[in-house]
């Protein structure tokens, strides 16, 4: 009798260690590869029968990648890393190079600003957004629990602004979203045990492609490795800090002495961000993106870009912002509080619908999400969730740097993912709250 007791308690303890969706094969139905197939194919759907993959041609399909769609001709035209905008202006750094590459290599096999071209790119980019849901699923399961990890990887895969992204925007958006995301897995699975040097290198070997992709998503990196020097032991710690920092150091380090060789100067991946400053700061701005300092809009900076070269144009609107600024600090001020609270409302923007002006619609839809992400923050902070620091830099650290130029709804993709996560969370917390209506008697 006693040993069927012990037989029984350890089948138990193991029921509650090893639920049975870990111990038995569930259905494909039910797993996360599931999530993700269909989260594919609800995009290359839309890219399909919606035919997002015709890209307008107006302005020389400028649309059509933007700067990144310039860089990427220029290289498939053997033309190299050059020229970002409509007119030939020689070597440039003006976007992180991974993106463009991969876009000049679908140039190369399938056709420069091609319809086949523009199919295969948002393909890729639905490729990235639909693992987006395997990221998301394991790291809502280690901070929340299994249920809620799969509600937000369906939530993600089905959502329709998660899908407009992949399927209508030629750029790195779904891509970076997606590297971060898995940047945030891997911290947490890190923090677990003590990791290998392996690892460490593992991780750094991300950051680097991270940079390289979007460089300004870099500045979570040091907020990751605190959290892991804060939970694991100090000595291995700092050691394995230092690798992932080498690391990823080496894989941007090709493109920096790219940079020199070119520039003879020392650049950080990127040279633009001048231009972008002087655009949302400058006299005749409101503290938004003026089109008329662009180079693309404007045909006496693109002069001045083609007479300087775009080390020269940069140092100069690098200048002038600055001048801004030290001239009118108020102004810089109340320019920078404005599109802090743009970047979580969207920028203003008419969105016509059948004659109707849906912009207050718009910046509410926005609103409600910002309110609705950070309420499943503070709730995930309260319930002492793990990796709620990690959470809270996501959505306070990382768009210090948007408030400083043009809050773009794109800038703020990167972090939607988590954003999701949060307002799934707090949905599922919602769902533990009874309210008890008082029930009024009948009189006789």
């Amino acid at each position: 009798m006693q040993d069927q007791d012990r037989v029984a308690t350890n089948l138990l303890t193991a029921a509650r260690t090893n639920p049975p969706e870990q111990t038995a094969r569930q259905p494909f139905h039910r797993s996360i590869l599931f999530i993700v197939l269909i989260a594919l194919l609800l995009r290359l759907a839309v890219i399909t029968v919606g035919h997002t993959y015709r890209i307008t041609p107006r302005r020389d399909h400028f649309q059509y990648g933007w700067e990144m769609g310039r860089l990427a001709r220029s290289i498939a035209e053997g033309h190299g890393f050059s020229s970002p905008t409509d007119l030939p202006t020689g070597p440039s750094a003006w976007a992180p190079p991974l993106y463009p590459y991969i876009l000049a290599g679908v140039f190369k096999l399938f056709g420069v600003y091609s319809g086949l071209s523009a199919w295969i790119i948002l393909a890729f980019n639905s490729v990235f957004a639909a693992l987006t849901c395997l990221t998301l699923y394991r790291i809502a399961e280690r901070i929340y629990g299994i249920d809620v990890g799969r509600a937000t990887a369906w939530t993600w895969a089905v959502f329709p602004y998660a899908i407009y992204w992949p399927v209508r925007v030629v750029w790195e958006t779904s891509l970076t979203a997606f590297l971060l995301s898995l940047a945030l897995l891997m911290t947490l699975r890190m923090a677990d045990e003590p990791p290998r040097p392996r690892m460490w290198i593992l991780f750094g070997l991300l950051w680097g492609i991270i940079a390289l992709t979007n460089t300004a998503v870099v500045s979570m990196m040091p907020f990751c490795l605190f959290w892991l020097l804060y939970k694991l032991p100090r000595k291995a710690a700092f050691l394995g800090a230092a690798l992932c920092v080498l690391t990823a150091a080496l894989v941007v380090s090709p493109w920096l002495v790219r940079n020199y060789q070119v520039f003879g100067k020392f650049i950080l991946v990127r040279d633009n961000l001048p231009l972008e400053m002087y655009e949302a700061n400058n006299d005749q701005s409101a503290g938004l993106w003026t089109r008329n300092e662009h180079p693309g809009n404007n045909p006496e900076a693109m002069r001045r870009f083609q007479e300087l070269g775009e080390l020269g144009f940069m140092t100069e609107k690098g200048q002038q912002a600055r001048q801004f600024i030290r001239e009118h600090p108020g102004r810089f001020l109340r320019f920078t509080v404005e599109r802090a609270a743009y970047f979580w409302i969207a920028p203003p923007q008419a969105t016509i619908v059948a004659g109707y002006d849906l912009m207050i619609s718009r910046h509410t839809n926005f609103l409600l999400a910002a309110v609705l992400a950070f309420a499943g923050l503070w709730l995930t902070i309260r319930n002492r969730k793990r990796g709620a620091f990690l959470l809270a830099c996501f959505l306070l650290i990382y768009p210090i740097p948007y408030y400083l130029v043009m809050p773009f709804v794109r800038y703020k993709h990167p972090i939607e993912p988590e954003m999701i996560m949060l307002i799934v969370y707090l949905f599922w917390e919602a769902r533990k709250i009874q309210i008890q209506w008082p029930i009024r008697k009948p009189t006789m």
